[in-house]
C-alpha cells in the first residue's frame, strides 16, 4: 500500500506534518465561521427583529453607517472562537490520526465534524438554559419526544452527556495532548534540574493565581491579633415587577420562594408593602431618594435630559448619605436597572445594562443575528472581551449579575470596607421567559398554546396602538393559568438568585454584619378583574400593581420570624435601612423608618397611602364613563440624540401624560381612585375588606369617608401634603364604619 504525503508525515509526526494538519483544521474552521457570518448578514437584512414600527426607518435611515460598522466589529469574537476551535480540535485530529491514518480530505472531514458538533453543544446549551436568546422551539421537538417517549431520565441523561461529559472529555483529550508535547519539549530543552525548578515554579504560580496564601486573617492569626469589628453592611435585592402576594411566606399556594421564606423565618416581613408608582424608573427613584414623583421629578417614563439633570441635582439618595459616611456603593443589575446610567442617586459604581438607549437597541439586533455571540460569551471571560455586552438586555443575565455581586461581596469582606450593594434583577419582568427548569415547574406539560415559554406579545402591537387592552381582556381561563404559571417560575428563577447571595455573604462571615431588604419595584397585572397584563396603567384589580415584597434580615433581632400586616410604603425603607445602621436620613426624605416596628418598640406609624399611575400605553375601561387616553407611544415619544439616543416624551405630550394620571389614596380599608374623564374626574370607592379586587364602587354607600379622602387627595395633589389614616378619618375606627343603606 503506497501512503499519501500527509499520511506518511502523519504517521511519523515529522514538523511539517503537523503544520500541514494545523492549516488545514484552521482553514476548514474559517470556512464553517465564515458560512455562520453569511448567514447572519442575510437574516439581518431580512428581518428587523424588534424594528418593525415607525423606529425601523429612523435606525435604517439616519444610522445605517452604525449598524453597518456593528456587523464588521463582530467578527473579533469570530476570529477568537476560531482561534479556540483550532486549539481543542487540533489535538483531537493528531491522536485520531494516531490510531487511523488519513490524508487532507480526512482531516478535513473530521474538522467539520468536530466543528459542528461543538456548535451543536453550545447551540443545545443555549436552548435548554437561556432561551431569552432567541426562539428555538423548532429544535427542540426530539428533545420533548424523548422525555415523553422514555421518560425524564432519558433526557437527563442526554443533558448530561452534551453539557458534561463530552466537553469534559474533548477539554481532558487536549489539555493532556498539550502537556505531554510540554513535557517532551522541557526534556529538549533543559536538564533534569531545570525542569524540576520550571515545574516548581509552575505549582508556585498556580498557588499564588488561585488566592491561597497568607490572607489577613491568617496574618492577624500568626500576629495573635483579631480583625477589627466591621461595621453594618446593607444589601438590596430586587426584581422587576415582583409581586408581594406571590411569595410562598406571603400565603401564596406555590412553593416560589423557599430562599426568601429563610430570610422571613429568621427576620422580619412586611406583608403589604406599596410603592407610590407601578413604573421601574419612577418606583425605584421614590424607593431610593423616599420621595413622591412629584417631589424628586421624575413623573413617566420617558423624562427628558432636563427632568433628570434637575433630579441628580436635587433629590437626597440613600447611597449619597453612605457614601459620606464611607460606604462603598454599587448597583448590580441587568437591563431593568438600565435607569441609573442617568439616575445614579448616588451609587459610585454602576454596573448595569444599558437598555433604554437607541443605538443599544440597534446594537443588540445586530448582535442577536450573529448568534456565535451568546454562544460563546455570554460568561464573565465574554463580557470581559466585549464590554458593550454589559449593555444589553439578553446577555446581562440573572447569572451574570449574580456573579459579579458575589465576586463585590468577596472583594468587601477582603477590605473590609462598609458596602451597600443593590442587585437588581429582570426574572419576573414581562414576558416571563425563563430557562426550561423554571418555566416548566408548574406550567401544564400538555399545554401547546403560543404562551408556552413566555407571554407572546407583539411588541409593535404595544407600542403603536391604544386598544390592545380591548383584545387582552378577552384572554381565555386557559391561557391565564398558564401566563400565571409562568410567571411564578420566574419568582423561583430569582429566589435562587437570592439564595446564591445569601449563601455567598453566609460563606464570607458578613450574615451578622449586613441588613438584607428583598423587595420589589412593583407589581404586575395578571388578568386579575378589570386588568389584563402590565404594570402602572391602572388601580383596578386590587393592590397586585402596587404591592411589592418587604422582607427584612436584621442582625441581632431580638424577635426573629415577625410577620407585620398593616401596609407601609417603599418610601420608608431608605429611612428604615439608615435607621437599623445607625445613620440619620437626609431630611428630605418624605418615609418613616420602619424601625420601632422591627424592634417592636412602637405600632405603625399609620400613614395614608398616596399613588399614582405613570405613562399611559393603552385605553382605560369603566363601565358608563369615558376616561381619557393619549396617542401610542410611537406618536408621543422620539429619540433624542442630545440625551445619548433616549426615548423622550415630546413636549407637546408632558401636560397630557400627567392629566391621564390616575391618582389613589388608600387607609387600611379603603382606597379611592380617581380616574381623569372627558367630561371631569371619576371617583370610585373601594371597601377592600369586602371586595379585594375592587369590581364594586361603594361610594354612594360611604358619602362621608368618600368626601374625606376627596380632600386627602387634593392635599396630596396640590399641596404635596401627605395624611395620616387619623388625620383623614378622625378617631372613628375605620373597620367600623357601617355603609348607608
Amino acid at each position: 500500500m503506497t501512503l499519501s504525503p500527509v499520511d506518511s508525515t502523519l504517521r511519523n509526526h515529522a514538523p511539517i506534518a503537523r503544520l500541514q494538519t494545523l492549516k488545514w483544521i484552521a482553514l476548514t474552521v474559517l470556512g464553517t465561521l465564515v458560512l455562520w457570518y453569511v448567514i447572519a448578514i442575510v437574516s439581518f437584512a431580512g428581518n428587523t427583529y424588534g424594528f418593525n414600527n415607525r423606529f425601523t426607518e429612523v435606525a435604517v435611515t439616519k444610522h445605517w453607517f452604525f449598524l453597518l460598522w456593528s456587523n464588521i466589529v463582530v467578527l473579533k469574537g469570530y476570529l477568537l472562537v476560531g482561534i479556540g476551535y483550532v486549539i481543542l480540535i487540533y489535538p483531537i485530529v493528531r491522536l485520531w490520526a494516531r490510531w487511523r491514518h488519513f490524508g487532507v480530505r480526512g482531516v478535513v472531514w473530521r474538522a467539520a465534524l468536530l466543528s459542528l458538533l461543538g456548535y451543536g453543544l453550545f447551540i443545545f446549551r443555549l436552548m435548554l438554559e437561556k432561551p431569552y436568546f432567541g426562539d428555538y422551539r423548532h429544535l427542540e421537538g426530539w428533545y420533548l419526544w424523548l422525555g415523553t417517549a422514555l421518560g425524564k431520565w432519558a433526557q437527563d441523561t442526554v443533558y448530561t452527556t452534551a453539557m458534561q461529559v463530552l466537553p469534559t472529555l474533548g477539554i481532558v483529550v487536549s489539555a493532556g495532548y498539550y502537556l505531554n508535547e510540554l513535557r517532551l519539549l522541557l526534556r529538549r530543552a533543559a536538564s533534569p534540574a531545570q525542569a524540576s525548578m520550571l515545574a516548581s515554579l509552575a505549582v508556585l504560580g498556580a498557588f499564588v493565581a488561585t488566592g491561597y496564601g497568607l490572607s489577613k486573617d491568617t496574618a492577624a492569626t500568626l500576629l495573635g491579633t483579631k480583625p477589627a469589628p466591621r461595621p453594618k453592611n446593607i444589601v438590596i435585592i430586587g426584581s422587576d415587577s415582583l409581586r408581594g402576594d406571590h411569595l410562598s411566606c406571603n400565603g401564596y399556594v406555590r412553593p416560589t420562594s423557599p430562599s426568601i421564606d429563610k430570610i422571613a423565618a429568621n427576620g422580619v416581613n412586611f406583608t403589604k408593602a406599596l410603592t407610590p408608582i407601578a413604573s421601574t424608573l419612577e418606583s425605584l427613584t421614590s424607593l431610593f431618594s423616599s420621595q413622591y414623583p412629584h417631589t424628586h421629578g421624575i413623573v413617566h417614563m420617558f423624562p427628558n435630559k432636563e427632568m433628570v439633570a434637575k433630579t441628580n441635582a436635587e433629590a437626597p439618595g440613600l447611597a449619597a448619605v453612605l457614601r459620606k459616611h464611607g460606604y462603598d456603593t454599587a448597583v448590580i443589575g441587568d437591563w431593568c436597572a438600565c435607569g441609573f446610567n442617568e439616575l445614579p442617586m448616588g451609587f459610585e459604581d454602576i454596573v448595569v445594562s444599558d437598555f433604554d438607549n437607541f443605538r443599544v437597541y440597534m446594537s443588540e439586533v445586530v448582535y442577536l443575528h450573529h448568534q456565535i455571540l451568546p454562544l460563546f460569551f455570554d460568561n464573565r471571560v465574554g463580557h470581559f472581551l466585549f464590554p458593550k455586552l454589559k449593555s444589553f438586555a439578553n446577555y446581562m443575565t440573572p447569572d451574570v449579575v449574580t456573579d459579579q455581586v458575589i465576586d463585590r461581596l468577596k472583594l468587601r469582606a477582603e477590605d473590609e470596607k462598609p458596602f451597600l450593594i443593590f442587585a437588581y434583577y429582570s426574572c419576573t419582568h414581562l414576558p416571563y421567559k425563563t430557562p426550561r427548569q423554571y418555566a416548566e415547574l408548574w406550567t401544564d406539560p400538555k399545554y401547546d398554546g403560543k404562551h408556552k415559554n413566555e407571554l407572546a406579545l407583539n411588541v409593535d402591537e404595544f407600542i403603536g396602538g391604544t386598544d390592545i387592552n380591548e383584545k387582552w381582556s378577552k384572554f381565555p381561563k386557559k391561557e391565564v393559568e398558564q401566563v400565571t404559571a409562568l410567571y411564578d417560575g420566574t419568582v423561583r428563577m430569582f429566589d435562587d438568585c437570592v439564595g446564591r447571595v445569601t449563601k455567598a455573604l453566609s460563606e464570607q462571615g458578613l450574615m451578622d454584619n449586613t441588613v438584607i431588604l428583598v423587595m420589589g419595584d412593583h407589581g404586575d397585572d395578571l388578568f386579575e378583574p378589570n386588568t389584563t397584563f402590565g404594570h402602572g396603567l391602572t388601580f383596578n384589580g386590587g393592590d397586585q400593581n402596587n404591592h411589592v415584597p418587604a422582607v427584612f434580615h436584621v442582625p441581632g433581632l431580638k424577635t426573629p420570624g415577625m410577620k407585620i400586616d398593616n401596609f407601609i410604603r417603599t418610601l420608608d425603607f431608605a429611612p428604615t435601612l439608615l435607621d437599623l445602621v445607625g445613620i440619620q436620613p437626609d431630611k428630605r426624605m418624605e418615609g418613616v423608618s420602619l424601625v420601632p416596628q422591627i424592634r417592636g418598640e412602637k405600632p405603625s406609624a399609620q400613614m395614608a397611602y398616596f399613588g399614582e399611575t405613570s405613562y399611559l400605553f393603552f385605553k382605560r375601561k369603566i363601565p358608563g364613563e369615558k376616561p381619557l387616553h393619549i396617542p401610542p407611544m410611537d406618536e408621543t415619544t422620539f429619540i433624542d440624540p442630545e440625551f445619548d439616543y433616549h426615548f423622550v416624551l415630546k413636549t407637546k405630550y408632558q401636560d397630557d401624560v400627567l392629566k391621564t394620571k390616575e391618582r389613589c389614596v388608600r387607609t387600611e380599608r379603603f382606597k379611592l381612585v380617581r380616574t381623569p374623564g372627558e367630561a371631569g374626574p371619576i371617583f370610585r370607592l373601594f371597601d377592600l375588606a369586602e371586595d379585594k379586587h375592587c369590581e364594586r364602587d361603594v361610594k354612594e354607600h360611604f358619602p362621608e369617608v368618600t368626601e374625606r379622602m376627596k380632600r386627602a387627595l387634593d392635599r396630596w395633589v396640590n399641596d404635596h401634603q401627605q395624611s395620616t389614616i387619623r388625620e383623614i378619618l378622625g378617631d372613628i375606627e375605620e373597620f367600623s364604619i357601617v355603609p348607608r343603606q
